[in-house]
């Protein structure tokens, strides 16, 4: 081999070596990003579960992640960006575990019951109070209101197509739309009311009562589904 020929060889050798130095540092770095906004994430759920939405500050969500203040802002720049960040984590979380349960929901005689407690999972946790302290506090902040209410909407309405999507498999997409429609509209009206009244007894009664009505609709129409 030439000189010439033998020193690009090295000079290639080297210059794949540097890359691959220099993608396995941009790899760390990445995993070490992703890790300290998932710290910060899950420290920010913690404080808006505790605080609520106007007890929510930037101080106090980098001390409960201990990390300093310039360590958030470096992700999160505006607390405007960290709250449509925690926003989307927890309705991510809801979606994720909504397609994991109906996926899983396979057998006609549980599915609904299977619906109904994964509505009751979201609606009756501190994931749906935390989100809903966020809705209701930017209603009066229009540079973030809209993208909050398109978030929220477009969660839901995924989670509840997941629904429908599975129980067309045992009935009609109509009657699957209008079940699971009023399923997800009974327990979040029931999780508002908690606000101010929660009367557990009461609601085992009206899930009874709902149960005797979808058992009478679904028998009228053909459907041979056990609630």
């Amino acid at each position: 081999m030439s000189i010439d020929a033998s020193s690009k060889a090295r000079n290639v050798s080297a210059s794949s070596g540097n890359a691959t130095l220099v993608n396995s540092t941009s790899r760390s770095q990445d995993e070490r990003s992703e890790k300290m906004r998932a710290r910060l994430l899950a420290a920010s759920v913690e404080v808006m579960r505790e605080r609520g939405y106007a007890g929510f500050t930037t101080e106090m969500v980098a001390q409960t992640a201990r990390v300093s203040r310039g360590a958030l802002l470096h992700h999160f720049p505006r607390k405007r960006d960290l709250i449509l960040a925690v926003h989307k984590h927890l309705y991510q979380l809801a979606v994720n575990s909504s397609a994991e349960i109906a996926c899983a929901a396979t057998d006609q005689s549980t599915i609904i019951d299977n619906m109904l407690k994964d509505a009751e999972n979201f609606f009756l946790g501190d994931q749906f109070f935390s989100v809903l302290s966020i809705v209701v506090s930017v209603s009066t902040e229009p540079d973030i209101k809209a993208e909050i209410l398109d978030a929220s909407r477009n969660a839901r309405l995924a989670i509840e197509a997941a629904w429908v999507d599975r129980m067309r498999e045992f009935m009609p997409r109509p009657l699957a739309e209008i079940i699971v429609y009023m399923t997800f509209n009974i327990v979040r009206g029931y999780a508002i009311r908690t606000l101010w009244e929660d009367d557990p007894a009461r609601y085992a009664e009206m899930i009874a009562t709902w149960k005797s009505l979808m058992a009478v609709l679904l028998l009228r129409e053909g459907v041979d589904c056990t609630i």
